[in-house]
């Protein structure tokens, strides 16, 4: 099963790119790391460049950085979105996997292969858990007003962003009235890997499911109080005309 209930397997996605292409900035950038390596070998008092940047994060602190930022996150502009989804990725590289909250289901039965539900709040954010039996599909829906990075914490996953169309309709709109979207990445989620979207960009993600099932983490933060706009999509499989990447949708609301 797949986001358009058809085979999703993604094309080979391979590349050739001509080796001359790539070799003058690695040798440049080798060069400019071994000269600075050599500048800090020089001098016994240069401390490492950003070690602290590699430091594991306690729950704790990482909760710290996270509360600071999303505070300021809802009068930020929005270019400052990427900013914010960028630290907040590196912030989640920084804390052990075991150290995050986990949601508890007690004896709930997952609907369709999918269990969900929220894990931890660290407002002004929140942490939904997604616990994926193999194949389980999470259909392709939007995220306004919000920021969202997600990340894979077991089990393996394929993700879709999508981005909708100047025609669409606001999603409160369900109507069957069709529109356009794009889709904008797909890439395999393993453990540690993340994927984000920001109010202007990637703005619908869909998950399916491996083998083995997936377990995500949606560290999300809200710039509003507003709940309503949001609504899975049904998106044709289909591309529009000789379109890879562009399918005909239509929003179906939040059931």
């Amino acid at each position: 099963m797949s986001l358009h209930d058809s085979d999703c397997s993604p094309d080979s996605g391979i590349r050739i790119v001509r080796r001359s292409a790539l070799f003058l900035p690695l040798a440049l950038g080798a060069a400019c790391v071994g000269a600075r390596i050599a500048r800090a070998e020089a001098d016994d008092d240069v401390e490492p460049p950003c070690a602290d940047v590699f430091s594991e994060l306690s729950r704790d602190e990482f909760a710290a950085h996270w509360r600071s930022t999303g505070r300021r996150l809802s009068s930020a502009a929005l270019a400052h979105d990427e900013i914010y989804a960028a630290q907040l990725a590196a912030w989640i590289a920084r804390i052990p996997l075991d150290q995050l909250p986990r949601l508890d289901v007690g004896d709930r039965m997952p609907v369709s292969g999918l269990l969900a539900g929220p894990s931890w709040f660290p407002s002004p954010c929140i942490v939904v858990e997604f616990q994926m039996q193999p194949g389980a599909v999470l259909r392709p829906h939007n995220h306004p007003p919000q920021v969202v990075v997600t990340l894979a914490l077991e089990g393996e996953c394929e993700v879709r962003h999508y981005e909708v169309g100047a025609d669409a309709p606001p999603c409160t709109v369900i109507d069957g009235t069709q529109f356009d979207v794009r889709e904008t990445k797909r890439a395999l989620l393993t453990p540690g890997r993340t994927t984000s979207l920001t109010r202007t960009r990637d703005g619908i993600h869909g998950f399916v499911a491996g083998e083995s099932g997936a377990t995500l983490l949606d560290f999300t933060c809200a710039t509003t109080d507003d709940i309503e706009t949001f609504s899975y999509l049904d998106i044709d499989p289909s591309p529009i005309g000789t379109s890879r990447d562009r399918h005909r949708a239509r929003w179906i609301g939040k059931e």
